[in-house]
């Protein structure tokens, strides 16, 4: 009789690394199945390691009692169907981590401004005096966190993780907004969304916008209004006196021109994320807590440029979703310069053209999918010129710039056509505007033309 009490792992990855490292701390054999040749790093001994491997070792699948999927490998990768082929029962780090710990855990996920919601609401649990543990999808690894001394975890939860775990038990959880993201990993958009909804599937607290879950039947505890009629349970923004305001239940709690943010979606970050805290926080004191918190780098953050230009780096805008919740913080009839381009992944780029109408005076393009965003632009009457490297689009920028200028890096695509990462992109943005440190924007101010 084969002894079926072996914990495998799918891909060895970050994730897949953090597994390892869990179970060889609670004494647990287990084994790691990869398609990549073996790292050059030092390996948990208590791990039986399987490398460039495109099907399951028979003499592991016989003694298998769980797989625990890495987020990189999709439903269609070959281990991933023959671990469901072989009927041996799935699930993910984030399961792992649910089972050993009592403490409230609140997830959180979404297209875009996950990242900034999750440490927005780290930042008020622990300015209240909560011992909190952040991370998940950003930052340390679930498993990780373990380690700490918390009275809570917030977690980052992507759509591969949610696709993969069982019913996650969270104190409270919320969906931001479901785009067009991932569909090569999900294989369409209602697999995308419906693996983003699970995350309401146990949790105690449902925090929802409307146009997200409609189609659905999650019942929610409270919700971000995207009207200026803000009532019952829900969150949302009016204008009061010529100001812009956050609000619950119609009582307004803070001028938008005191929160750390800037940008429209900015503001509804902050929504999303006295929301989910709501249980344990009461808004009015919630929002107090908002006035030192540091913007994460790359996500609509201002870097040093020329006098008179104001520059946004955006590069973590690595879809259209982001790209347009970031024009769209603008009013129209804007002085914008907009940078975009890279890998769009195959998305659809079309809705940027209506953001980029009455917004975008002039739009620089690189990377693989320039041309198909120039055409979109043409097809607005969006001015636009293609280049070939980051500095070239600034200093072109520069050039047709005048003062009161916005100069933003916004992308719409992701950047592995032509770096590493987002950060290493928006970084070389940053440096290439620092060159301009001592340069005196010159045209007619804004105010004036």
């Amino acid at each position: 009789m084969n002894d079926a009490s072996l914990t495998v792992i799918l891909g060895f990855g970050v994730t897949g690394q953090s597994v390892a490292r869990h179970l060889a701390g609670r004494g647990q054999g287990f084994a790691v199945i990869d398609t990549r040749p073996p790292p050059d790093q030092i390996l948990p001994a208590a791990g039986e390691y399987y490398w460039q491997c495109d099907s399951w070792p028979h003499e592991v699948s016989q003694r298998t009692a769980k797989v625990v999927v890495s987020p990189g490998l999709s439903p269609q990768h070959p281990l991933v169907e023959q671990a469901r082929h072989l009927s041996l029962p799935i699930c993910t780090d984030i399961d792992l981590f649910l089972a050993m710990t009592d403490v409230p855990v609140i997830g959180v996920t979404g297209t875009n401004g996950k990242s900034t919601v999750v440490s927005l609401v780290g930042h008020l649990l622990q300015n209240w005096g909560f011992a909190c543990g952040v991370g998940g999808n950003l930052g340390p690894p679930a498993l990780d966190l373990l380690s700490e001394e918390a009275q809570f975890f917030v977690l980052e939860l992507s759509s591969f993780q949610l696709a993969y775990s069982g019913g996650l038990e969270l104190a409270s959880a919320g969906v931001l907004n479901i785009g067009d993201d991932h569909l090569d990993w999900h294989g369409s958009a209602a697999s995308y969304a419906a693996a983003k909804c699970r995350i309401y599937d146990k949790a105690q607290y449902r925090v929802g916008a409307t146009d997200v879950v409609s189609d659905t039947d999650v019942a929610l505890d409270a919700w971000i209004s995207g009207s200026k009629s803000v009532q019952g349970d829900a969150w949302g923004i009016k204008d009061r006196q010529g100001e812009t305001w956050i609000c619950f239940a119609d009582e307004p709690l803070m001028s938008a021109s005191e929160l750390p943010l800037s940008g429209r979606h900015n503001i509804e970050n902050c929504l999303w994320a006295l929301a989910l805290v709501k249980p344990w926080i009461e808004p009015s004191k919630a929002v107090e807590q908002l006035a030192n918190f540091a913007p994460l780098p790359h996500r609509f953050v201002s870097v040093p440029g020329p006098a008179h230009l104001h520059c946004i780096d955006d590069s973590k805008a690595t879809n259209v979703g982001a790209t347009m919740a970031a024009l769209e913080g603008f009013e129209g009839n804007q002085s914008l310069i907009l940078i975009a381009g890279g890998d769009s992944k195959g998305a659809d780029l079309t809705p940027l053209g209506a953001a980029m109408e009455g917004r975008v005076r002039v739009l620089f393009t690189l990377g693989v999918d320039a041309p198909r965003i120039n055409h979109i632009a043409q097809q607005h009457g969006v001015a636009w010129h293609q280049v070939e490297t980051m500095d070239e689009a600034v200093d072109a920028a520069i050039a047709c710039a005048r003062s009161g200028d916005t100069l933003l890096l916004s992308p719409a695509c992701a950047s592995l056509d032509m770096y590493d990462n987002f950060s290493q992109r928006g970084d070389h943005f940053a440096a290439s505007v620092n060159r301009y440190l001592d340069f005196q924007i010159s045209g007619v101010d804004l105010e004036q033309s």
